[in-house]
């Protein structure tokens, strides 16, 4: 059987090139952090209470 013989067309080397480049380009994306979604995340320090160091939420407790 003779072997054929495939000489790829310039449109061909485009189309290549481009996948390249999307490809590229998603494995930089893939390498990123994962994003953070806030869950379980403390965005900031409670208040300190001026009177109960384990107040907890700004909660006070009552005197008793």
């Amino acid at each position: 059987m003779a072997e054929q013989i495939h000489h790829p067309l310039e449109s061909d080397e485009k189309h290549v090139e481009e996948v390249r480049k999307t490809i590229r380009e998603a494995r930089a994306v893939l390498e990123l952090p994962l994003p953070d979604t806030f869950l379980g995340r403390q965005t900031h320090a409670p208040f300190p209470s001026e009177h109960d160091d384990d107040a907890q939420d700004g909660q006070r407790r009552k005197p008793a």
